[in-house]
């Protein structure tokens, strides 16, 4: 090994250090949870607290080019939980009405993530009052109680939906990063220990790090997925590159327990988790051909997208037009011994790029695995119909 290797790696740890110092800084609430008041409630008769809902006309609609395998008949409901797309300072929660959050949900998540699901599944995705990512650097009681409100939108969201919407119908929870710690939280609390077990086909909550421990202890009849068409179980996975893998130390996230109706950290637990290419547990490489299609965004020429005013509360003018050709053999994949699932470096360039510290393609894990998401959501659906 060369001298240059590890001062290399000091030197990008002490840039990554600063940059997350100053981060902190800029987008942390300058007041406590409690010192304002609480963004007005959703009201989930009201169709414009919805951002995805069958009486809706949203992005969420929206198919690949040359992708056509729509089945009209939609035998599944999808109950989505967007991810955290309010980075202001100015909210613990982010207000229904914010438009930089609801831009962002509509034009790049409805149809990045909850797309993919489309093609057997109507789907419903509550906007609901979100932490802002301040959150989740700081395990405080502020961020407690920021969470504790959004979760429960969510839950009167899906008790909405029950009541209204869902008939008797087969249903998918699905969520991506805030999403997922809510959406575990709503299989604990709601699905797990009732009759709603019978018709939930799975959960895909990818993107925060679902401890193992939650199975047995939390959750005593959903499972782990082991296979692409177990039934009544949690698909998850986090998205890291070959030599990266999450940075224990300096990890603030936590996950409510039910059992204990408390916190604790997710650092140092090993995750539930699958491999997207061959839908295995199993620790072997899989290699890139087994890749079934990655999926960009193609937005309108208009749209000003740019990373000098991410952290800005202004509508950005982003505006969704399509979604592009899959793109296929993007990368290999493996799982190590924690469960965490490090990719290849991916062909197309613009993967490669907004990584999160040390190779974390956290904000590309359902993007890059969009068409072998798509197919396995369609063989759950169609195995929990025939069983």
């Amino acid at each position: 090994m060369s001298l240059k290797s590890p001062f290399t790696s000091i030197k990008k740890t002490i840039k990554s250090k600063i940059a997350l110092s100053v981060l902190r800084k800029r987008i942390k609430p300058p007041h406590d949870f409690a010192a304002k008041a609480e963004p007005l409630a959703p009201d989930y008769s009201n169709l414009d607290h919805w951002a995805a809902h069958p009486e809706l006309k949203s992005s969420a609609l929206l198919t690949p080019v040359g992708v056509d395998d729509i089945d009209h008949n939609q035998p599944a409901d999808l109950f989505y939980i967007y991810p955290t797309m309010c980075f202001s300072n100015e909210h613990w929660n982010a207000p229904l009405d914010h438009e930089r959050t609801n831009e962002f949900v509509d034009n790049m998540i409805l149809p990045g993530q909850a797309s993919i699901f489309n093609s057997c599944c109507r789907i419903f995705a509550p906007r609901y009052r979100q932490v802002t990512f301040y959150t989740f650097m700081e395990a405080s009681q502020n961020s407690h109680s920021a969470l504790e409100l959004a979760y429960l939108d969510v839950l009167t969201a899906f008790k909405y939906y029950l009541t209204h919407e869902n008939k008797g119908r087969p249903f998918i929870i699905a969520g991506h990063s805030q999403g997922s710690v809510l959406g575990v939280r709503l299989l604990e609390e709601v699905i797990d220990k009732t009759e709603l077990i019978d018709q939930m086909i799975a959960a895909y909550l990818i993107g925060f790090q679902i401890p193992k421990d939650k199975i047995g202890r939390t959750l005593n009849h959903i499972t782990a997925a082991q296979s692409e068409t177990d039934l009544g179980c949690i698909v998850a996975y986090d998205t890291f590159g070959e030599t990266g893998g999450p940075l224990h130390d300096r990890d603030n996230c936590q996950h409510y327990y039910h059992d204990t109706k408390s916190w604790e950290y997710r650092k140092h637990r090993d995750v539930i988790s699958i491999n997207p290419l061959n839908w295995s547990t199993s620790t072997s490489l899989v290699k890139a051909s087994n890749h079934k299609g990655s999926v960009k965004l193609n937005f309108t020429k208009e749209s000003n997208f740019n990373w000098q005013n991410f952290f800005s509360d202004d509508p950005m003018g982003i505006e969704i037009q399509s979604l592009d050709t899959p793109r296929l053999n993007e990368c290999s994949a493996r799982l190590d011994g924690q469960g965490f699932l490090h990719i290849s470096e991916p062909n197309t360039r613009s993967y490669r790029l907004g990584l999160m510290p040390n190779e974390n393609y956290h904000i590309h894990d359902m993007a890059l695995f969009y068409m072998n998401l798509r197919e396995n959501v369609k063989k759950r659906v169609d195995a929990f119909i025939t069983h």
